[in-house]
């Protein structure tokens, strides 16, 4: 596999599910239980958590007491959250559920600091198997990565830009292409970019983009 990177592109925050005394993982199970669609949904959103962590809203929002939640945009208009504690230089998923749908606005469920609360003390053996393997296991790792990826990408070339106050037409000059094309890179839901394109953006804002075999 060929993994595109552009500096300083890493894996930040590595995510694991938080198992119980019982050996449960919760929220390995409550991921199970979703359609396919949403599963490649959530899995990229935490995906894109553990390359740009620390990051805010939309995608995450502070619940105070050390927790936070992933805040997941699903099908037929649904939403779901995923709360997370940060352990020993991982991301520990604790908890998943349904928050509401655009048809009932009304939360389901709010568990906030009672996550915290219901866990207690995180010991190390509660810091359980890696959200890559339940990627893996679903056959969705390369792709739900592949979409994160740009969309920190995406993050990336539109922060330089904003820094080195280039203007979209300007960006489109330099990279000799369209400014549809430019629109294409920098929305991070659109998959359809070429290596081509990414390597134009990133000389064009004083980056370049690394190619490893792994």
């Amino acid at each position: 596999m060929v993994r595109l990177i552009v500096e300083p592109l890493s894996k930040r925050l590595p995510a694991r599910f938080y198992r119980l005394d019982s050996g449960r993982e919760p929220v390995r199970e409550w991921l199970k239980k979703l359609n396919p669609a949403d599963r490649r949904i959530i899995g990229e959103d935490v995906k894109d958590v553990e390359f740009s962590w620390p990051i805010g809203m939309p995608l995450v929002r502070g619940l105070g007491d050390g927790l936070w939640e992933v805040r997941s945009n699903l099908t037929g208009g649904r939403i779901a959250g995923v709360i997370f504690a940060v352990e020993n230089g991982a991301m520990v998923l604790l908890h998943g559920f349904p928050k509401y749908d655009s048809k009932n606005a009304e939360a389901r469920s709010r568990p906030g600091a009672k996550t915290q609360e219901r866990r207690g003390p995180m010991k190390k053996e509660n810091i359980g198997s890696s959200f890559d393997s339940w990627l893996r296991e679903e056959a969705i790792y390369e792709e739900t990565t592949s979409s994160a990826i740009k969309r920190v990408l995406a993050r990336q070339v539109e922060a330089a830009m904003k820094e080195q106050e280039i203007s979209n037409s300007e960006m489109a000059r330099r990279m000799r292409t369209s400014r549809a094309a430019l629109d294409r890179l920098l929305d991070p839901d659109n998959d359809a970019v070429t290596l081509a394109t990414l390597r134009k953006a990133a000389v064009a804002v004083g980056r370049e983009i690394r190619l490893e075999l792994v």
